[in-house]
């Protein structure tokens, strides 16, 4: 029920299609190998450590603009969103996802 909810719903598909390509671009793999589980079971381990943290972090931002029920989601909303989470990115605490988010 809640996979169908982030994944499955209106324009959700367009969004985790969008994602589980940047994804993929990260850790350069074809983006049918990385699972529709992923978004609620973050039981991988990735190495570096970097690039995990990236992943997790896409993902938990994905889930994030998912659950949002106020609003009508389009991936441009989506995209708007990732880029206001950017400029916290870069702010003077940056986080430990090294250079990985420069794909989005």
């Amino acid at each position: 029920m809640l996979q169908h909810r982030i994944v499955d719903c209106g324009e959700r598909p367009v969004i985790w299609h969008w994602t589980r390509t940047r994804i993929a671009a990260i850790l350069r793999m074809d983006p049918r190998w990385i699972p529709v589980e992923w978004t609620l079971r973050s039981d991988f381990q990735l190495w570096p450590p970097q690039r995990q943290a990236a992943v997790i972090r896409i993902l938990a931002h994905m889930i994030a603009y998912s659950l949002q029920s106020s609003k009508r989601l389009s991936l441009l909303d989506y995209n708007d969103f990732l880029r206001a989470r950017w400029r916290l990115y870069n702010g003077p605490q940056r986080s430990k996802a090294g250079n990985y988010l420069d794909v989005l």
